[in-house]
């Protein structure tokens, strides 16, 4: 077995999805969505020249630390919830856009307001994989559409 395949299997059984010595070629597909977007979460600019408080370029993990997985913080200081749920409440209403919201629209926003870099296109494989590695965070949590994120 390829080392890249032990990975994703790997992956797939930190997401509890029932793997065997011959996963389905669909919790394969999905661990690699997530790995894939939890990467393109953690390095990603998405062509931002805006660089962190180190000299590094901007990505999603400046604000969301760890991954997303405890509360953040903005460049300013000011706290910001945790992604644990963000897949489980999304649509949710926007107040600031005046209209109800996907998480996609979400990212979306955060990339091009927070990271000023140039948003992945609806429907495109980065874009699936950002929403399977958040929903690979919300694992367990209660579906409740329209809540409050934690």
């Amino acid at each position: 077995m390829k080392k890249s395949r032990i990975t994703v299997l790997v992956g797939a059984i930190a997401l509890g999805i029932t793997t065997t010595a011959f996963a389905s070629p669909a919790s394969v597909a999905l661990a690699h969505a997530v790995q894939k977007g939890a990467h393109i979460f953690n390095t990603d600019s998405f062509g931002s020249h805006e660089r962190n408080i180190h000299g590094q370029h901007t990505t999603c993990s400046t604000c969301h630390i760890d991954g997303g997985r405890v509360m953040g913080r903005l460049p300013n200081g000011k706290r910001i919830p945790s992604l644990v749920n963000a897949a489980a409440i999304f649509p949710r209403y926007n107040p600031k856009m005046h209209k109800v919201i996907t998480l996609e629209t979400q990212i979306r926003a955060c990339v091009h307001n927070g990271l000023l870099g140039h948003p992945p296109a609806y429907g495109s494989q980065t874009m699936a994989d950002l929403v399977s590695y958040l929903g690979s965070l919300a694992h367990g949590q209660r579906v409740m559409i329209g809540g409050k994120p934690r």
